[in-house]
């Protein structure tokens, strides 16, 4: 194998908003924190403050598209840096009787500077420089809470929420960006544009269910005019099962997304936490999703037409946390299948490899489209700052017809992640990978080298 012409310095943070990480329904206002930034602090836990994150990554690699970038986006890629700084201000103004109003704004500057990023959204296939900055609103948002509005149905049983919001449902296996980043918007990676060009969102939340309704326009890059409409209803008991349906309906320029209708399933269980089972087995879960892509009407309109058929995707996981044992290992297997016909919408990353599947082929080749995927993933917390991440992915296209090669086997991939939390404001993550090709990687990009990557990112959040 050919080596990398320069050394392999770097590494990334990934720093997801914590309402990103939810496990349910719309990013929107934070929760009330302490905030170095906070110039306001009324009755009832009202408050008013700026925000400031500040995000720095270096990424470099070796032999990126198995040795072939020149080809696959017109200029080699060896190393690139990407930047944002994004400065907003937040507020919450609680009522006598526990209402609440909140709302936020912030805007973003995102660079990408010094090298062509690893998919070429700033190389020469596309009408960007190689250096791009650019500033833009992302989140403006106002919303009210009900507080003991509805006082036996729960506290904030009915949360109202408008604007620039990022909806994000479940993991993101569906529904998490409706902003993307790179190419005219810069900063591919960190990820300069989450929110929707508007949307509208109602939760509710009563007991163990909960549920909300949505409506938004996408902010693709494409101006597709995107809209998509429905909800979703779930039921939950913490750290035993949970259950979830949704519905949503899509409008679009895009004749392969207008009217489709979508459903989804989601569940998990620790099976032996019900009822007092086997101690040793308590800590054992099963997470799965389905999701169904409805051609709708672009089926009867051209039923010949293969990009009208309905699509369908799903994911099974089974997890175990050794919680008695040093360094709490969580060991975890996943298999996920994406049919050829299968629109990956808008789907987001909730923790490593999920969703975006693989640092180096789920961040810049890969999407989550005529897939088929293996992961096996450790978790180990060495000291409480400090998290890593070994993850294993095998990939192999669901129809190798479909993706144009002979073979469906695709590639193998390594990750090596480490997360440091150095203080409350500051975070650094360090991720090193390799991707080995197989015979349809081989086909699609003509590289058959060991693509070796490491990225360095930091970041502050006030």
């Amino acid at each position: 194998m050919k080596r990398a012409n320069s050394p392999l310095a770097a590494g990334c943070v990934s720093l997801l908003a914590a309402a990103t990480l939810m496990a349910g329904n719309v990013v929107a206002a934070d929760e009330e924190t302490p905030s170095l930034l906070q110039f306001y602090t009324g009755p009832n836990g009202s408050y008013a403050r700026a925000t400031l994150e500040v995000d720095l990554g270096f990424f470099s690699q070796g032999d990126s598209w198995f040795g072939n970038s020149r080809e696959n986006l017109g200029k080699k890629s060896d190393y690139w840096w990407e930047s944002l700084v994004r400065p907003g201000l937040d507020m919450q103004y609680v009522l006598p009787d526990s209402q609440s109003f909140y709302g936020r704004i912030d805007a973003v500057q995102a660079n990408t500077f010094g090298g062509v990023d690893a998919s070429g959204t700033n190389g020469p296939f596309y009408d960007t420089s190689e250096d791009v900055g650019d500033l833009r609103i992302d989140r403006a948002y106002m919303g009210w809470r009900s507080g003991t509005l509805f006082g036996s149905l729960g506290d904030d049983f009915l949360d109202l929420s408008f604007g620039r919001i990022q909806y994000f449902y479940g993991d993101g296996f569906l529904l998490g960006s409706q902003g993307f980043g790179g190419y005219n918007r810069a900063a591919y990676w960190i990820g300069s544009r989450k929110t929707a060009d508007y949307a509208a969102v109602a939760r509710m939340k009563s007991g163990n269910w909960s549920g909300d309704l949505v409506y938004f326009k996408a902010d693709d890059r494409a101006k597709t005019d995107t809209k998509l409409g429905g909800g979703n209803i779930n039921y939950a008991i913490e750290n035993v099962v949970s259950l979830g349906a949704g519905f949503y309906m899509l409008d679009s320029d895009d004749e392969r997304r207008d009217s489709m209708n979508v459903y989804n399933l989601r569940g998990g269980i620790n099976p032996f936490a019900l009822a007092d089972g086997i101690p040793a087995l308590r800590p054992l879960r099963f997470d799965a999703e389905f999701v169904h892509e409805d051609a709708g009407r672009r089926k009867v309109v051209d039923i010949d037409n293969p990009d009208f058929a309905n699509g369908k995707a799903w994911h099974i996981t089974a997890s175990y946390a050794f919680e008695d044992v040093p360094w709490k290992p969580l060991l975890s297997y996943r298999y996920a299948s994406f049919d050829e016909n299968y629109d990956s919408l808008f789907y987001h990353s909730s923790d490593w490899g999920t969703w975006f599947q693989g640092e180096i082929l789920g961040e810049y080749v890969l999407a989550n489209e005529n897939l088929n995927s293996h992961m096996v993933k450790l978790r180990l917390q060495p000291i409480d700052p400090v998290t890593v991440n070994l993850i294993y992915y095998k990939f192999k296209l669901h129809d190798a017809t479909a993706g144009g090669v002979s073979s469906d086997k695709y590639a193998d991939e390594y990750d090596l992640i480490v997360d440091w939390a150095v203080t409350d404001y500051f975070s650094l993550s360090v991720v090193g990978a390799i991707a080995t090709p197989d015979d349809a990687a081989k086909e699609l990009t003509g590289g058959d080298n060991t693509w070796s990557y490491v990225m360095v990112l930091g970041g502050l959040k006030f």
